[in-house]
């Protein structure tokens, strides 16, 4: 059942007028087209610009880089290939091309036999 004291907090409720929202913020009666960020919106719009611009262009130069390492991988693979090629057509009897560990070191060369690969930067 209804009781009488809140039948009529409602009717009291439903008669009285509204009060108006309240606002945090009181009302701006100036030109709204001069407010603006000022000087700190704008440092801090330029640093994210900023901060975007660099990570592009690292992202491009480590993508860059891993690119010509693998074209220089690929560019080693052919020549290993065309190298173990060339060994096998040569003939085996003539020695002319062939040195000693002992004359590339005294003449201050370095080795370049065709047998041992290049080494590869492991990064």
């Amino acid at each position: 059942m209804i009781s009488f004291t809140s039948l009529a907090i409602s009717a009291i409720l439903w008669t009285a007028t509204p009060s108006p929202e309240p606002s945090v913020y009181p009302e701006y009666n100036g030109d709204v087209n001069l407010v603006t960020p000022g000087v700190i919106g704008f440092l801090a719009t330029l640093f994210i610009a900023v901060a975007t611009l660099l990570i592009i262009t690292d992202m491009n130069r480590r993508v860059r880089r891993v690119r010509y390492r693998e074209l220089a991988q690929e560019t080693i693979r052919s020549e290993q290939a065309a190298g173990a090629i060339d060994d096998a057509t040569t003939d085996p009897s003539d020695d002319s091309t062939t040195g000693t560990a002992t004359e590339t070191e005294s003449t201050g060369g370095t080795d370049t036999d065709p047998d041992v690969p290049p080494t590869q930067r492991a990064d």
